[in-house]
């Protein structure tokens, strides 16, 4: 795992996001659609809200998918939604649906802290898909992963339908094993 840096957080961590936690996960899932609207030019519905935040719902009434809150201490930092299939890779494989940080704990290990954390609790093969034009999400998660798995990945152009990007797959060892 790469070093830390000088400004990293130390203690970040994960709290699973049950149904009671929808009001603040779709809160939180306009400021992601922001973020992400601003790299492909998204248009906000009339009522002032992104309407792809409604398929969120899934992550509580679907089988297979969990929802995380990422905490910085005590306060809130963003959350992840994972899912059991994988949208390549299929069953058996675990992807990371959604990964959102808040602009104020980007860029000093927050994210890389949570994804980690992510994987170790999940050990087995996983999937990571970004669009195209979120070259930011890219880089992230190829650093993030090169790390973890020590460059024991694999980086792939996908396509699918209307979606385009980079995919990649690896197998996280669990905790006790790297």
């Amino acid at each position: 795992m790469a070093a830390r840096s000088a400004t990293e957080i130390p203690d970040v961590t994960l709290d699973r996001a049950g149904a009671g936690a929808v009001p603040v996960l779709r809160r939180l899932m306009q400021l992601y659609l922001y973020d992400l609207g601003t790299i492909d030019g998204w248009d906000i519905a009339p009522d002032g809200r992104f309407g792809n935040a409604r398929s969120i719902e899934r992550f509580w009434r679907e089988r297979g998918r969990r929802s995380f809150f990422i905490h910085v201490g005590t306060p809130l930092a963003g959350f992840a939604l994972i899912h059991d299939r994988a949208h390549f890779a299929g069953a058996g494989t675990r992807e990371i649906s959604e990964f959102f940080v808040l602009r104020k704990y980007r860029r000093r290990g927050v994210g890389r802290q949570a994804a980690v954390r992510l994987f170790d609790l999940f050990p087995g093969p996983w999937e990571i898909a970004e669009l195209a034009s979120n070259v930011g999400a890219q880089a992230f998660w190829r650093e993030v992963i090169a790390g973890y798995t020590r460059g024991a990945f694999q980086d792939t152009e996908r396509t699918d339908g209307d979606w385009r990007g980079r995919v990649q797959g690896f197998r996280a060892p669990g905790s006790g094993s790297r």
